[in-house]
């Protein structure tokens, strides 16, 4: 196999996993044990087991390798997981490295994951292999986590004030990775990607309401009250904290910025808002 996807049952990265199938691609995956990839219904001689903190496994696991996808959950050893995937992909003589990156990204930013981005991307731009960083906003399938409230009361509860955001189809990220993944041209380049509009998610409520005949809510909350939120909903005390800093940091207003950067790269135009939200309504109780 050619490709391998790091991070295959993640979010985008079991999109990845789905268009390369269709794409008739010839990869695999890096899980922690067989078990963990079997929802993704792969043969049993495309998966690799290892993670991120063995370097001595992930090398085995990237030999003859040509090609990686890199997506990581949120977490307070990003920075030493990407060095131990640059040292593996190094061992093992890995030519291009995907990684999903963060839109925005830069060294000042006022969110922790947002500042960890720039440090690893610019970890594997040094790293001598050939790179392709996708920077996406935050993604339209982030509204199944408020899924209960909108269901239960008709509201979502955000900590995004009333700024607009240029939200992306993850399905629209995903086609660029794959594209990066499966042809040339791609290699030493930063793509920033967004949706085809900058919408408030007050307007974004709108749009549900009509698609789903149910009048949803946008209610905007405090970085504090989102965090504690999280908190009681079982997530771990950094990830509420860090999760709620970086909406807090969309709320500022940074993240309007609309690229055509879909069209160019995949040859097709960004899913719309109202595209996605009508297929959203199918789950939407009345």
């Amino acid at each position: 196999m050619d490709i391998l996807v790091l991070g295959a049952t993640g979010n985008t990265g079991s999109e990845v996993v789905r268009q390369l199938k269709e794409a008739n691609a010839s990869f695999g995956i890096m899980a922690r044990n067989a078990s963990a990839a079997e929802k993704l219904d792969l043969e049993a001689n495309q998966v690799r087991v290892s993670n991120y903190d063995n370097v001595e496994t992930m090398t085995e696991a990237l030999t003859g390798i040509k090609k990686i996808y890199v997506a990581m959950p949120v977490h307070p050893s990003n920075k030493q997981w990407i060095e131990n995937i640059v040292e593996a992909s190094k061992a093992a003589g890995v030519e291009l490295i995907v990684k999903l990156s963060g839109m925005g990204a830069k060294a000042d930013a006022g969110s922790e994951i947002i500042r960890t981005h720039v440090i690893t991307d610019d970890m594997v731009k040094a790293s001598g292999i050939a790179y392709t960083i996708v920077q996406p906003n935050s993604f339209y399938q982030n509204l199944y986590g408020s899924l209960p409230t909108i269901n239960a009361i008709g509201q979502f509860f955000l900590p995004l004030a009333q700024a607009k955001q240029s939200v992306i189809d993850i399905r629209d990220v995903a086609a660029v990775i794959v594209t990066a993944l499966t042809q040339s041209g791609h290699e030493n380049q930063t793509y920033l990607i967004s949706g085809p509009e900058a919408l408030t998610f007050a307007e974004q409520a709108a749009i549900l309401s009509e698609t789903s005949g149910k009048k949803i809510e946008y209610v905007a909350v405090s970085q504090e009250a989102a965090e504690s939120g999280m908190k009681e909903a079982g997530l771990d005390d950094w990830s509420a904290e860090k999760l709620a800093e970086i909406m807090a940091w969309f709320g500022e207003g940074h993240y309007t910025d609309v690229t055509d950067t879909v069209e160019k790269v995949t040859g097709k135009k960004p899913r719309t808002f109202r595209a996605f939200a009508e297929e959203f309504a199918a789950v939407v109780e009345k």
